[in-house]
């Protein structure tokens, strides 16, 4: 048997709480209000995502705390950063900030960091400096980081070409990400160019709402054909009619049927 440090193992532990054992992970995001003030319905929507069993959620704080029993059994990704909303005209520079320490993710009980990066941005400084300094602040806490990548930020100052997304997920696994969460540049088959230049795990993102829960699927099937270790997807399963039905049918598609 290998030795490993407390700090190594406590990352192993907290990996492969997010990730099943075929190193693949459905991730639902349900952290949109933190911004828009609006968006995963409270109460009873929220049980239902969490009866589709999926591997891990992304949460603000609030959801954290006061969600943790029903989400006790999925990995908890903590969104640390923010600072602005959509309230007022949507600011043309990079006003984000760090809001969570990660020795306090810790004692929420974070599995896992996830903030923003926009690389090509005319601030890329702005957002690469607090990813590069989270992933040395969790690292001595034996706590993943996942980068959320967006190549020349949501104005998207370079375009979302396959060349560009490949370039900002190597960019933040260079900087001490433990897993990447981005765009799908195109089809789904052409994720495979991003996965293949990056050295840790790369998930997708689900972007803007889908004309149909098949094409959701079918979009998570893809991916992982691709080779993504899986997807992480928002509004497309909160604004679900039947959330749990489409969490079981994504976990089917990242990680094949039940035996």
């Amino acid at each position: 048997m290998l030795n490993t440090s407390a700090i190594g193992a406590g990352k192993l532990r907290r990996m492969r709480r997010m990730f099943g054992a075929d190193g693949r992970s459905v991730f639902v995001a349900i952290d949109h209000a933190a911004y828009m003030g609006e968006g995963p319905p409270l109460g009873e929507p929220m049980r239902e995502i969490a009866a589709g069993r999926p591997d891990a959620v992304l949460a603000t704080w609030h959801l954290a705390r006061a969600y943790a029993d029903v989400f006790a059994q999925s990995g908890l990704v903590l969104r640390v950063d923010g600072g602005s909303s959509e309230l007022g005209e949507r600011a043309s520079t990079d006003l984000n900030r760090i809001l969570h320490r990660a020795e306090e993710a810790v004692r929420i009980g974070a599995d896992c960091l996830v903030v923003l990066a926009f690389p090509g941005a005319p601030d890329e400084d702005l957002s690469l400096t607090r990813l590069a300094r989270l992933c040395s602040e969790a690292e001595m806490l034996g706590l993943p980081v996942m980068a959320e990548m967006i190549p020349g930020g949501w104005g998207q100052a370079v375009p979302w070409t396959t060349e560009n997304v490949a370039r900002a997920a190597r960019i933040g696994a260079e900087l001490g990400a433990d897993i990447i969460k981005t765009v799908c540049p195109g089809p789904a088959e052409e994720f495979a160019a991003v996965v293949e230049t990056c050295p840790v795990p790369v998930v997708a993102l689900g972007g803007p709402k889908m004309k149909t829960e098949d094409d959701v699927v079918a979009v998570a099937r893809g991916v992982v054909e691709a080779g993504a270790a899986g997807v992480a997807f928002g509004r497309n399963v909160w604004g679900s009619e039947k959330p749990r039905e489409l969490v079981e049918r994504l976990r089917e598609a990242v990680h094949g049927a039940p035996a």
